[in-house]
């Protein structure tokens, strides 16, 4: 599977990459949603795993506009602002999977593992 890790810290698109590829996926990381957006003008992908809270732009509107793009990409989102408000505004725009900060490699996988399983309601990964 192709994914595409968008986080402005550097650290946590690398320890992404590391987990996820180490599963057999192609993943490609940027710190810039930007980047990330012109990636997915080019080139399809399977599956985001974005960070809510970015310079650029918010998670949400990143993957809005990645949705206008590519239509029923599967998203994970990464966030450590796991209120009642944010996770209730991701599941409304139709995130499939929420992962809180900091997360383990396994909360990760899991995550991944419910947006591609198609998880109805997503739910913050329990520690």
């Amino acid at each position: 599977m192709k994914i595409l890790v968008v986080d402005d810290e550097p650290t946590i698109v690398l320890m992404c990459r590391r987990v996820l590829e180490a599963q057999g996926h192609v993943v490609h990381g940027f710190t810039s949603a930007q980047a990330a957006l012109a990636q997915l003008e080019g080139e399809a992908a399977d599956l985001l795993v974005v960070d809510y809270k970015m310079p650029d732009l918010n998670g949400l509107e990143f993957i809005q506009r990645a949705w206008a793009l590519r239509p029923g990409l599967r998203v994970v989102m990464i966030t450590a602002h796991g209120t009642r408000e944010v996770i209730s505004r991701a599941t409304q725009t139709g995130v499939t999977s929420i992962v809180l900060k900091p997360f383990t490699p396994t909360e990760l996988a899991r995550g991944v593992a419910e947006a591609v399983g198609g998880t109805e309601s997503p739910r913050p990964t329990e520690r």
